[in-house]
């Protein structure tokens, strides 16, 4: 009777390969919990509010998050806006404004679409028709201003 090998062979297949994971372009800006803004954000980019803004935030093309410790008190403007924290003013969203279960909302929302999660509290009024005006007035006043009639020298 032959000994068993002491170190035997085994076959190991290697795992096919991974597809690499698409990268995300997308940036994101945030305003930490130590932090308090005093007047108006406008960012390139995704926007999360961990702190304090006192004033207007709008990012027509972007996303604003706002923390379970993050408070707004001025309106905010975004392609998407989910609120976790606190907000006072109006929020205006091209696609979804998302009130998660932390959120406490006072004033007015307007977008095609909005999702409330349960233990949500909101008090004002809900328009889905003013959204597009709203971002159409938001990209023209980020807009950089031009002369139309340039002065020669």
């Amino acid at each position: 009777m032959a000994a068993p090998d002491p170190h035997p062979t085994r076959s190991v297949t290697s795992p096919a390969p991974r597809a690499e994971r698409p990268t995300l372009s997308a940036r994101v800006t945030a305003i930490g919990p130590g932090v308090i803004v005093s007047g108006d954000v406008s960012a390139a980019e995704h926007l999360i509010v961990e702190g304090e803004v006192e004033g207007t935030i709008v990012l027509p093309d972007h996303g604003v998050a706002i923390s379970g410790s993050g408070q707004v008190r001025g309106d905010v403007c975004a392609r998407t806006v989910t609120v976790l924290g606190r907000v006072d003013g109006t929020v205006t969203a091209s696609a979804l404004i998302e009130l998660r279960a932390s959120a406490v909302v006072t004033g007015r929302l307007s977008a095609p679409l909005l999702s409330m999660e349960e233990g949500a509290r909101f008090r004002g009024h809900v328009d889905p028709t003013r959204a597009d005006a709203a971002l159409a007035v938001a990209r023209h006043r980020l807009a950089p201003a031009t002369d139309p009639d340039p002065v020669d020298t």
